[in-house]
């Protein structure tokens, strides 16, 4: 019997808010608004001197995302200006109701495991349950413990009876040690997983509908993630990977246009999941 994995991004795939809230104007207003303006930390500042000396850390440890915005910063309460702005992000950053119907859809696709799998900071995963359980799932969120050994938790529930078995897993490089184009990403979903799927399916856009700013976008990083994330997949769960690029086209004039391609594209993915959800 076919057991199918579908392996869903959130920045920039199921989560476009995730991403604009890196554009300047929006950045700078928070920024301002966090108080972290006030400590010298502009648009450029914010990019080169937080997001990319921390990437490494924040991506795949424990430690919060304000807490490392704080020690990068010199200011008695650099920790509280940094939760206002790390709690501003992640209010931004929502599940786009578009995306509604495939979750809708795969209640009804037992042989199916739908995980949500990103790179991100360790605040995230809860941030991503939440959403989760709002659209009526458990979420369950895999864990690396430090002995190694990957389960998982539901951390959040729905109101009402949903066995706890129909749950959305939440892979979040954050709390596995390790990002996704890493084998040892994979092979600790896989150990968190119980059931061994004879299918990958995977929708992500590998960092390119990120801010232009942001170096996780850049295209060859990108490309590199991608084909590097896919080789991973399949070396560790030996099955056959069917790819479904989410990407957008970042030419597009203003923002009406930008978020008119993405609902398009949104609704076409869905309707594609759908059909080979329950197309077997």
């Amino acid at each position: 019997m076919t057991h199918q994995l579908l392996a869903l991004d959130f920045s920039g795939m199921l989560s476009l808010e995730a991403v604009r809230f890196g554009m300047p104007d929006r950045l700078e207003r928070t920024l301002r608004h966090s108080g972290l303006w006030d400590l010298g930390v502009d648009v450029e500042r914010y990019w080169n001197d937080i997001v990319k000396p921390t990437w490494e850390t924040g991506s795949t440890t424990p430690t919060p995302y304000a807490l490392l915005i704080a020690r990068r910063l010199s200011c008695d309460d650099a920790l509280q200006r940094a939760e206002r702005f790390v709690q501003a992000y992640l209010q931004a950053s929502v599940i786009d109701p578009a995306w509604r119907p495939l979750f809708d859809a795969m209640q009804s696709a037992e042989h199916m495991t739908p995980l949500v799998a990103t790179d991100h900071y360790a605040e995230a995963t809860d941030h991503i349950a939440r959403q989760i359980a709002a659209m009526g799932w458990h979420a369950a969120a895999l864990r690396t413990d430090d002995t190694g050994k990957t389960s998982p938790q539901i951390i959040s529930t729905p109101n009402g009876d949903r066995p706890p078995s129909r749950a959305v897993l939440i892979a979040n490089s954050a709390d596995l040690g390790v990002r996704k184009d890493s084998a040892l990403f994979w092979r600790r979903v896989q150990e968190g997983l119980g059931e061994q799927p004879t299918e990958i399916l995977i929708v992500d856009d590998f960092g390119a509908n990120e801010n232009l700013l942001d170096f996780y976008a850049d295209p060859v990083k990108v490309n590199r993630r991608q084909a590097q994330t896919i080789d991973a997949m399949r070396s560790v769960f030996g099955a056959p990977v069917q790819t479904f690029p989410f990407i957008l086209d970042r030419t597009l004039p203003d923002r009406e246009a930008l978020y008119a391609a993405y609902r398009a594209k949104v609704e076409a993915t869905v309707r594609e999941m759908v059909t080979v959800l329950h197309g077997r």
